[in-house]
């Protein structure tokens, strides 16, 4: 496949040839390269055409005055028509020539997207993207389907209300508020095109920014579309103050707004806050006088605007909310894409699988896709995964790739970033290969292209949470794949040829790895994430210390959402570290945070009834909530206070059947209870899902788990050699462990205490984290076990005053029943 460089010789220079070498000779048709010395350059322009895929015209006044060019054109026109060409990529390169300039085309100011794009480098990238969607256009209904549309006509009588009301300028920014896979975007296209601010088949640029961007990511989102001249490291946007950056994202927008361009945002936190406010940049940035008017913005969020935060802003922003499909929308839907796809239902079918559908859009899709992969016959036999879609649409949607690792290994790299370029993606996995994957990727709706010419990649965001909670880590080809591609992008150095997705990777690698990098090439997002991802792993917590320290020394140029952000995460990474420092951090923490840090903190160095207080105060609050009920299963189970930790890992695992954390907690809430064995078929049964998520952390679950029935519900001494197995596969890993530990106990079996005892002190000299207190209980129960009762409450004596009331009497009760030799029922030293 080729791509035909339509240009004026004038251009040559200064932005074509740049352009055509950065692509293979190979991939393109340029006069230097391919127009053959002494043939006819007409017969070489018509043998150009023909071979080509892609036509690339690069507009400016000299071509539109060039002969030749409107000869290119024609050529192209006809081979567009006849199908032997597939695409048409215009390209403005000069800031002079306006959209409506009278020498372009009527057909192509109507049908395509006429950007100016100032930087060769990136319509270099975007060619190459063009002629890589020419080879994965897998599904030829995908367009179809991405633009099926039904109802939501309340939705759009809001915006024309909006638009059409000339006592007000148009707004600058419109918000559709909703949760993804509602459809947001799909409203907003269609919105735009009902209102005539973008062509019936014109895409528009689609920029995400997640909970952790801030103003200095959309800075490098909107550089990315090329319509400026600015680069990223001349920028220098960590050392600049927000009202500086606040004028540079204008600028920007300014430059759009000429080319009238609108821009689409994924805001998932960023713009709107979960606060339910504008992030005070963005309120300056919509509200400054230049843009008035101007309707550059539409955002897809996740949070609606507080009407009190915005009703001073009413001139400049809308807003609107999506609900569900309701009952008659959904039918229309699914009998608009069976026609689309070509799939012919009996009416009892048709009511059959309609009957199944709730109002998500994403559901209808996936039962269109059961549909076409299976038959009939077959979606109805596995009807069962449409009703359970909703709840578990991430391993839905993973299912048909569950045995696929070419496909796995590209999906668990797409999850260690919010998104990729195709380009750098192209670097680790073989692209013949890879197209091939996005394609399927794609079409099923795992991931999406995004940017001005679906030139990134992002996975969902259903499926992103889920490879990134289940600790879906990279395997060690793929990782040292990346680490190499990695090491060549910062040795080549080169970074305003970088788009920012690779910026954002290459930052957060360096700095993890304890690279030190000059400070115009990174901005605080890129730190932040480096400092999540660095407590996430586990490893390195003081390097995670030490980058906090570095951002918060410059906090008053950051957004200050940003900076509480950090904090958060730094008092998360020292209470791992049972650093008392946390303590003082916490106070400049304010609302549910404040306390969830706390609870996280006690909880950790055994502080019970301080980490139940607090953590109960925030167990329903939207931000922290999830995460709060998580660790107080934690601390009932240290307690063993096994009923009450049941029934609340019960509620944490049905919310989420497919966090692994949840199932593991509701496991051993069930395992470490009383009569164990009663729930024998729900242990296995819990076991089983662990192992389904194929992470590490789950396989070490479930092994632990296995030995745990072995040893509590089937009485049988060989679970010490199943917990062996667990150690020798996991070994700086300190709860298989433990795990052993535990079984000693219910055997009794003081070698196997011992053996498990001194592996923890040694993997705690080793600089792994364990909490002392957690070693004071082992080796009270180690002694009591001896009978050493005295020894066993000088140890328990430690931890035991920081229990409540009932736990410390029943703590102390089963050393004394240990140290006598009495039957105890007791499942955990924990």
């Amino acid at each position: 496949m080729k791509a035909f460089l339509s240009h004026s010789s004038a251009d040559k220079k200064s932005y074509v040839g740049i352009v055509a070498s950065r692509l293979s000779e190979e991939d393109i048709v340029y006069d230097e390269m391919s127009f053959e010395s002494g043939e006819e350059t007409m017969n070489e322009i018509i043998r150009g055409l023909d071979e080509s895929t892609v036509f690339c015209l690069f507009i400016s006044d000299e071509s539109l005055k060039s002969p030749w060019v409107r000869e290119e054109i024609d050529g192209a026109s006809i081979r567009l028509a006849n199908g032997s060409l597939k695409y048409i990529y215009p390209v403005v390169i000069d800031r002079s020539v306006t959209h409506d300039d009278p020498r372009i085309p009527q057909w192509l100011k109507e049908n395509y997207n006429l950007r100016l794009v100032t930087r060769p480098v990136i319509a270099a990238r975007r060619i190459q993207q063009k002629l890589r969607q020419a080879s994965w256009a897998k599904h030829p209904k995908l367009k179809e389907r991405e633009r099926a549309f039904v109802g939501r006509n309340k939705n759009i009588e809001s915006f024309e209300r909006r638009f059409d009301d000339y006592s007000q300028p148009k707004p600058v920014l419109s918000v559709v508020v909703g949760p993804p896979s509602i459809g947001r975007r799909t409203l907003i296209s269609n919105a735009l095109r009902k209102l005539a601010l973008n062509g019936p088949d014109k895409d528009f640029p689609v920029l995400p920014l997640d909970r952790h961007a801030s103003i200095e990511d959309f800075i490098l989102r909107l550089l990315d579309l090329g319509a400026s001249d600015a680069s990223y490291a001349e920028l220098n946007l960590a050392e600049r103050p927000i009202d500086e950056k606040v004028a540079i994202t204008v600028g920007l927008l300014k430059d759009l707004a000429k080319l009238k361009e609108r821009v689409v945002v994924l805001d998932e936190g960023c713009l709107v806050t979960y606060e339910r406010k504008l992030a005070p940049w963005f309120e300056a940035i919509v509200s400054h006088t230049d843009l008035v008017g101007k309707p550059l913005l539409f955002v897809a969020s996740r949070w609606a605007p507080n009407p009190n935060s915005v009703r001073q802003l009413s001139r400049v922003v809308f807003s609107c909310t999506l609900g569900e499909l309701d009952p008659s929308e959904r039918r229309r839907l699914f009998a608009r894409l069976l026609e689309i796809e070509e799939i012919v239902l009996s009416t009892e079918d048709f009511e059959t699988f309609a009957a199944l559908l709730n109002g998500f859009p994403d559901e209808v899709f996936f039962a269109i896709d059961l549909l076409a992969r299976l038959g009939v016959r077959g979606a109805i036999d596995h009807s069962n995964e449409i009703v359970e879609f909703n709840g578990e649409k991430a391993s839905m949607l993973l299912r048909p790739f569950q045995d696929n690792e070419a496909v796995l290994n590209v999906i668990r790299l797409l999850a260690q970033s919010e998104v990729f370029s195709v380009d750098f993606l192209c670097q680790i996995f073989k692209e013949e290969q890879l197209v091939n994957i996005i394609a399927d990727l794609v079409s099923e709706h795992v991931c999406e292209l995004i940017g001005a010419e679906g030139e990134f990649l992002r996975l969902v965001d259903s499926v992103r949470d889920y490879v990134k909670r289940n600790d879906l880590s990279l395997i060690p080809e793929l990782r040292a794949a990346v680490n190499s591609a990695v090491e060549r992008d910062i040795q080549h150095g080169n970074w305003n040829e970088y788009d920012s997705s690779r910026v954002a990777f290459l930052v957060k690698n360096a700095l993890a790895s304890g690279e030190s990098l000059e400070p115009r090439f990174m901005i605080p997002s890129h730190i932040l994430r480096t400092i999540k991802e660095l407590y996430y792993d586990r490893g390195k917590l003081r390097r995670a210390v030490d980058l906090a320290d570095i951002l918060l020394a410059k906090e008053r140029n950051l957004d200050p959402q940003l900076v509480q952000d950090v904090r958060y995460y730094l008092c998360l990474v020292l209470a791992r570290l049972r650093d008392t420092r946390v303590l003082e951090e916490a106070q400049r923490i304010h609302g549910d945070e404040h306390d969830f840090i706390l609870g996280y903190y006690y909880r950790l160095v055994g502080r019970q009834r301080d980490a139940i207080e607090r953590l109960s105060r925030v167990a329903s609050g939207a931000f922290v909530g999830v995460r709060a009920k998580r660790e107080l299963v934690e601390v009932l189970l240290q307690m063993e206070q096994y009923d009450d930790a049941r029934e609340l890992a019960r509620k944490n695992y049905e919310e989420n059947r497919t966090n692994q954390f949840h199932i593991h907690a509701y496991f051993r809430a069930l395992v470490l209870g009383s009569s164990p064995e009663r729930y024998l078929t729900v242990l296995e049964a819990l076991c089983s899902e662990l192992e389904d998520v194929r992470s590490d952390r789950s396989r070490q679950m479930a092994m632990i788990g296995r030995a745990l029935i072995a040893a509590r519900c089937k009485h049988d001494q060989r679970s010490l050699d199943l917990i062996d197995d667990a150690i020798a596969s996991f070994p700086r890993i300190i709860y298989p462990v433990l795990a052993k530990f535990d079984i000693g106990l219910s055997f009794r079996n003081e070698a196997a205490m011992q053996d498990a005892l001194t592996r923890l002190e040694r993997l705690a000299s080793d600089g792994v984290n364990l909490s002392t207190k957690t070693l004071a209980v082992l080796r009270a129960y180690l002694a009591a076990v001896r009978g050493d009762l005295a020894t066993a409450h000088s140890r328990a004596a430690e931890v035991a005053r920081h229990f409540t009331d009932e736990a410390r009497t029943r703590f102390l009760e089963k050393l004394e029943a240990f140290a006598s030799g009495a039957v105890v029922n007791r499942g955990g030293a924990r």
